[in-house]
């Protein structure tokens, strides 16, 4: 047995097959559906699954003239940019809290995630109940603490209805981000608080100087991550709104869903997406190089 451990380890090959079914997967679940929406994205078929023809780039150039699609990204830029803030603001005070000796914090340790593992579909309904006007919690407080004197529709309103949404999904995804938070505050040497406190730091200047600059690489990966994933979300925004009220909570993930499935043209929603692909794409690339730069000292 020692034998053929030993010469499977000398084989040049054996390394190879060890990978081979990660990138079978691979081929199958990313490299086979982005080929499919590239062919797709150059013909004109209107169902999924009936035959098309070859149209070159004019589903790109109708879509790129189109209004549409430069109102959904700048919907999603800006559906982007408010979870991502919110979500970072909520899971770093969250860890900074949790990180702390009070009592029962072991307790809140534990069921601060339990957002993020509700259902989406049940996430929703809470969203909309309590975000109801005439049933809702919320109107029930602003009514009686007389902020507003009549019941706000928050699902409803195009002024405040992305609004309302990124609030329930901001509340269901940074408890995650706190738990990643927590964890890189625990790995801080305790030395550097100590050092820093006999230097007379408060806790401000402990949390900027110290605290902050440790997790700052964690902190990175967190926007990345949130960034991402805020682009991608259509089950809360779907579930809640549908994309309405007049078009404001159409973010490219909704939009592709109105041209495959309610306009049923397949192969502009496959352009729409590989377009959403590329800024993606490009958006990471920029974002690792810089931070990739950073940590080398180099400037940016």
């Amino acid at each position: 047995m020692r034998n053929l451990t030993e010469r499977l380890q000398r084989d040049p090959y054996f390394g190879y097959l060890l990978i081979m079914p990660l990138l079978v997967w691979a081929l199958l679940t990313l490299v086979y559906p982005l080929a499919d929406a590239i062919r797709l994205s150059f013909q004109n078929v209107g169902y999924v699954g009936t035959p098309g023809q070859y149209v070159g780039f004019d589903n790109y150039s109708r879509i790129l003239a189109g209004r549409e699609f430069w109102f959904s990204l700048g919907v999603s830029v800006w559906w982007t940019v408010l979870n991502v803030v919110f979500q970072l603001m909520l899971a770093l005070v969250s860890a900074l809290v949790l990180n702390q000796e009070f009592r029962g914090r072991e307790v809140v340790r534990n069921w601060i995630i339990l957002p993020w593992l509700f259902p989406s579909i049940v996430l929703a309904t809470m969203g909309k109940w309590i975000l109801d006007p005439t049933l809702g919690v919320v109107n029930y407080l602003l009514l009686a603490s007389g902020a507003v004197d009549k019941p706000v529709s928050f699902l409803g309103s195009p002024q405040i209805a992305l609004y309302a949404v990124t609030a329930v999904n901001v509340w269901r995804w940074f408890p995650f981000f706190t738990v990643i938070i927590l964890a890189a505050l625990q790995t801080i040497p305790r030395e550097l608080r100590e050092a820093a406190d006999m230097d007379g730091a408060g806790y401000l200047t402990r949390l900027w100087y110290v605290d902050l600059p440790s997790i700052g690489q964690v902190l990175k990966v967190v926007v990345l991550i949130a960034s991402l994933w805020a682009v991608n979300i259509f089950d809360a925004i779907w579930l809640l709104t549908r994309g309405g009220p007049v078009y404001r909570t159409t973010t490219l993930s909704i939009l592709i869903y109105f041209k495959g499935f309610q306009e049923y043209r397949i192969s502009q929603a496959a352009a729409i997406s590989l377009l959403m692909f590329l800024v993606l794409l490009a958006y990471g690339v920029v974002y690792m190089r810089r931070v990739m730069r950073e940590e080398a000292g180099v400037p940016v």
